[in-house]
């Protein structure tokens, strides 16, 4: 793992520092792990067996050293330890400083948009987050918990996950409008984005503010909470805001408005907060241009100076939606003009972006760092009967069963082999038996049977019970005489 901090540069393999270059440390501006004590400020690490010592040095003695003691112990470090609970700390400019060739030829290369299909339980969900993980940190993982790991702590930021069926609509994923709930006084209202407009924003947020580092700024949220939380407390009455000549005074925040008054007078006026989020994020006011414009303006300054503090730079990063069982939904009901936008080169930076008006009258694009990962189970419905511009846009990797996996066992090989070789006589691929039916916990094959393998069969063949008895007989399994729904009780 590489890291920076304030006042120093550091490689870490698992849990234990290797190697380190101080701005400035008193026993010498190189610290390094090796077998055998190096200078008079070398330590020995605590432990059971045998520990490397971990040494300091200036510049001019490391020229002395025999690398090889050095490099002996970080191989033997990285031979011992597989994982490291560090490695979200990881700072990918500077390992591609240090390594740019490396990089390069392990830099992930993965599709915008990717469709994984095959029949249920073939691995295509936990692939998703296998996926969605190596995009997030650009490398490869191989450690399913670890890439797990990686999921969850951006689940909700730079990855959403969601599940498409039946009543899922355009509304629900791109925008809409919903009632008002709060509202008990009468029926009103609101423009709400849906789950891929609200990903989409902050990842084309965050490719903007990394190209344009000098235009970055905190989000809305966050500032705006910041401004008028002396008032939200009860620290004061009334919030003052400074105009050219004159104040006015904020004295209510509601859920959507600002109540205020101005210097005369008694009599109320309101500002949208949504308005003020827009205005923001332009970061200039080209939304009211009547008599509340000088309001407006009077805290949309505030607002950017206060977004201004404290940005740090902002690095680029790659977004992911995951869409479960994607084929459920009414595609281009659901899609709507996102079928043309999510084609590569009409993205944000893409050869020719293109942008539509939504029905809000909200301009959208697609950024060019927001990846799709959609599942299909082809068993629930044939990959031929997916909208055909759909398919056009999405890389389609299959996912079919397995009988063999590096690191993972796989319960009773030989008699999920026969029960898929025998359905794809019947019924084709896309109607096999996915692997994890006979993974993990599923180690009691007539548990595993009966309880799972079996009422899948059935559905597959509508209840047939001669065809599921013929696939059973066929893997060498005993059926339970006169039994319903069909049971198996052992071998053969």
């Amino acid at each position: 793992m590489f890291s920076v901090r304030t006042d120093r540069l550091s490689f870490t393999v698992g849990q234990r520092y290797c190697w380190n270059v101080f701005v400035k440390n008193s026993k010498g501006n190189l610290g390094f792990i090796s077998k055998e004590p190096i200078s008079h400020n070398s330590e020995q690490f605590d432990g059971n067996f045998l520990q490397p010592y971990y040494n300091y040095v200036s510049l001019n003695e490391f020229k002395l050293i025999d690398k090889n003691l050095i490099f002996s112990a970080i191989s033997e470090e990285l031979n011992r330890t597989q994982k490291s609970s560090f490695l979200r700390h990881a700072n990918v400019d500077f390992e591609n400083y240090i390594f740019p060739q490396i990089q390069s030829n392990n830099k992930m290369n993965f599709a915008l948009n990717t469709i994984f299909y095959g029949p249920p339980g073939t691995g295509k969900t936990y692939n998703t987050i296998l996926r969605a993980a190596q995009i997030i940190e650009e490398r490869q993982i191989n450690d399913y918990s670890y890439a797990l790991q990686i999921f969850n702590e951006n689940l909700g930021t730079h990855i959403e996950f969601i599940t498409f069926h039946q009543n899922y609509s355009y509304e629900d994923f791109i925008q809409g409008l919903r009632p008002d709930l709060e509202n008990e006084l009468e029926l009103r209202f609101e423009r709400k984005d849906g789950v891929f407009k609200r990903i989409a924003d902050r990842a084309l947020k965050n490719l903007i503010d990394s190209q344009k580092p000098s235009e970055a700024k905190r989000d809305f949220i966050i500032v705006f909470n910041e401004f008028v939380a002396p008032l939200n407390n009860g620290e004061i009455e009334e919030l003052e805001v400074p105009m050219k000549k004159v104040s006015f005074y904020i004295n209510s925040i509601g859920n959507r408005s600002i109540e205020f008054r101005k210097n005369k007078g008694d009599s109320k006026h309101s500002l949208s907060i949504e308005t003020l989020r827009k205005m923001y994020e332009k970061g200039i006011n080209e939304l009211i241009i009547g008599g509340l414009q000088p309001y407006y303006n009077s805290i949309l300054t505030l607002l950017l100076e206060k977004g201004k503090n404290a940005v740090e730079r902002i690095s680029r990063k790659n977004f992911v939606i995951v869409i479960d069982e994607i084929n459920r939904a009414n595609i281009s009901r659901v899609f709507g003009e996102l079928i043309t936008l999510i084609e590569c080169d009409k993205r944000s930076h893409g050869k020719i972006p293109l942008k539509c008006t939504l029905p809000s009258g909200e301009e959208f694009i697609v950024p060019s760092n927001l990846y799709i990962i959609g599942t299909m189970n082809t068993a629930d419905k044939s990959i031929a009967l997916l909208d055909i511009a759909l398919r056009r846009r999405f890389e389609f990797e299959s996912m079919y069963p397995l009988y063999e996996i590096e690191g993972h066992e796989i319960y009773n090989v030989a008699i999920l082999e026969k029960i898929n070789k025998r359905i794809k006589e019947l019924k084709g691929y896309d109607f096999q038996v996915g692997h994890s039916y006979f993974m993990e916990d599923n180690i009691d094959l007539v548990e595993c049977m009966n309880k799972k393998v079996i009422p899948l069969l059935l559905e597959y063949f509508m209840n047939d019970e001669k065809e599921v008895k013929g696939i059973l007989s066929y893997a060498g399994l005993s059926i339970e005489q006169d039994s319903w729904p069909l049971k198996i009780n052992g071998l053969l």
